[in-house]
């Protein structure tokens, strides 16, 4: 059991490292990796588990203190983030059709791409996890 939590706590403390090397590897050679589509969606609810075990009732508790700052982070969702995307396109040079993909995904809620990325800046998880929750 001690080995099972040194290589948790190795890969936990490296996985920022984990996630560039097999972005850029999957960037390089897309065909290793297209083994994995059929379980894309099984994989995201397990990094979504793995996630929800490092929160604790505590940290939901204070994101419940907290409701401007779930409020902010919603309003923010529907308001900067599409016009931050329209911004970029109109100061980009890109195609029509580019334009229209990041407009579009820039009035998507972020999912658990957010929340990833907001647990491996060592953000605050439970406030990510909150707002993702009222927007889906």
């Amino acid at each position: 059991m001690r080995t099972l939590e040194k290589i948790s706590s190795f890969v936990g403390s490296t996985f920022a490292i984990w996630v560039l090397l097999f972005a850029v590897l999957s960037f390089i050679y897309p065909s290793a990796f297209e083994w994995i589509s059929p379980y894309i969606v099984p994989l995201l609810g397990i990094i979504m588990f793995d996630m929800g075990l490092t929160l604790s009732k505590n940290d939901f508790k204070e994101v419940f203190r907290r409701p401007k700052d779930v409020a902010i982070g919603v309003a923010a969702q529907f308001t900067l983030m599409p016009l931050l995307a329209f911004l970029l396109v109109t100061v980009l040079p890109v195609s029509t059709e580019v334009a229209a993909g990041v407009i579009l995904v820039g009035c998507c809620p972020g999912g658990t791409a957010s929340n990833v990325m907001t647990y491996l800046s060592k953000g605050d998880t439970a406030l990510s996890v909150a707002i993702t929750s009222l927007l889906l």
